[in-house]
């Protein structure tokens, strides 16, 4: 389930069940009852045993008496939190939130109306308290919570799609997608990690929203698509690593990352060569944060200049203790770039290995690869005398 985001007032909630003086107010009452009963036996055995009538015997029964009633109505009268259908029309708001919160625990299919028309109440917190109850009651309300996706208010729309994603009922995931294309950011957001708490049932409407022709509804696709751990969420996420847009092809580069499949790996490589620096630098976060799986295709990697660079980040962000293996079988291979590449990595952890390949390398007809293995050996001898000094 989606984690509920809680607005900043509601975590000051003025609203919480009122304490102690309560039950205190209600020992007191009892407390009247018994002695104004004991006042009024007192007098009738007082008349029973030949007491006189008189003007103050009269005044003590009549006081006695009301307060006997008095406490015993303020004792018996139905109280707030005993109706909450009730409660819901009170002038108190403190008792209106009560009621809507007891409403949402009963998860009885009835409130959804009157919760419904909570929605409108005036007081903020009332509102939030309706919303919350609704999603707790789930599946009987989702026509009211999917018909919020087209509020007016921008946090009834957001609020809903938490409450759709907390409720996982697939029978959300057309109004949801369609709320992937809200002009609040914010809203597009919940809508999509709604989608991604509803699951799989959701990877075809997200794999229409990758093909939107707007840029935010394609980011939130591809926010849903990574945490979705579905095979059929992924050609909708490959699809995005070519997207226009920067920040789409980060968030879906960091979603495949999350997926960690083969298939995401082979479609993560290729963004090495990003020409944005920050895809880039997305792409080899995700690789790295693969782990093993994904060393020998990004040692392949190594064969494409364009992808070089990123690959030995890739490679020196894992070390030899993940990549190790792929990295010594790469030593003996025929391209040269793959060679230079894991001999760098495994040279900077100290592996003789690698530094035996860089100085043969010295001696290659392709001046890049000499001039790779140069100044790899160069910056480990700087290292090496600064900690000699």
């Amino acid at each position: 389930m989606i984690p509920r985001w809680t607005p900043p007032e509601r975590r000051r909630d003025p609203f919480l069940p009122r304490g102690p003086h309560l039950h205190l107010m209600a020992d007191v009452l009892r407390a009247v009852v018994v002695a104004a009963l004991l006042v009024e036996i007192a007098l009738l055995l007082f008349l029973l045993t030949g007491g006189a009538l008189s003007v103050p015997f009269v005044l003590v029964a009549m006081l006695a008496g009301a307060a006997l009633f008095g406490a015993a109505f303020l004792l018996l009268r139905r109280r707030p939190g005993e109706d909450p259908y009730r409660d819901l029309g009170s002038g108190d708001p403190r008792v209106r939130y009560l009621a809507a919160t007891a409403l949402g625990e009963s998860g009885d299919a009835e409130a959804v109306g009157p919760l419904k028309e909570a929605l409108t109440d005036p007081d903020e917190g009332v509102r939030w308290a309706a919303l919350e109850a609704l999603g707790k009651i789930g599946t009987p309300a989702l026509p009211v919570l999917t018909g919020l996706l087209g509020a007016e208010d921008v946090d009834l729309r957001w609020g809903a799609a938490v409450a759709l994603g907390e409720v996982g009922d697939a029978a959300a995931v057309g109004p949801l997608g369609e709320a992937l294309g809200d002009p609040d950011r914010y809203v597009r957001t919940r809508a999509a990690l709604a989608l991604a708490a509803i699951g799989a049932a959701s990877c075809d409407v997200l794999a229409g929203a990758a093909g939107s022709s707007d840029a935010g509804t394609r980011w939130a696709a591809a926010l849903a698509l990574g945490r979705i751990p579905s095979p059929a969420c992924v050609p909708a996420l490959r699809s995005l690593l070519a997207d226009p847009n920067s920040e789409v092809r980060w968030k879906a580069a960091e979603a495949l990352g999350a997926i960690g499949s083969d298939e995401a790996v082979a479609a993560l490589v290729p963004l090495l060569a990003d020409p944005d620096p920050e895809v880039k630098a997305g792409a080899v976060a995700a690789l790295a944060g693969i782990g093993a799986d994904a060393a020998a295709p990004v040692v392949e990697g190594l064969k494409v200049r364009d992808r070089w660079f990123g690959a030995v980040d890739v490679l020196r962000e894992m070390g030899k203790a993940v990549a190790g293996p792929a990295l010594r079988a790469a030593l003996g291979r025929k391209s040269p770039w793959v060679r230079i590449g894991a001999a760098m990595v495994l040279a900077e952890e100290g592996e003789q290995a690698g530094v035996d390949v860089l100085f043969a390398a010295l001696d290659d007809p392709d001046p890049d690869i000499r001039d790779a293995a140069r100044q790899t050996l160069s910056a480990g001898l700087r290292r090496e005398g600064a900690g000699e000094g």
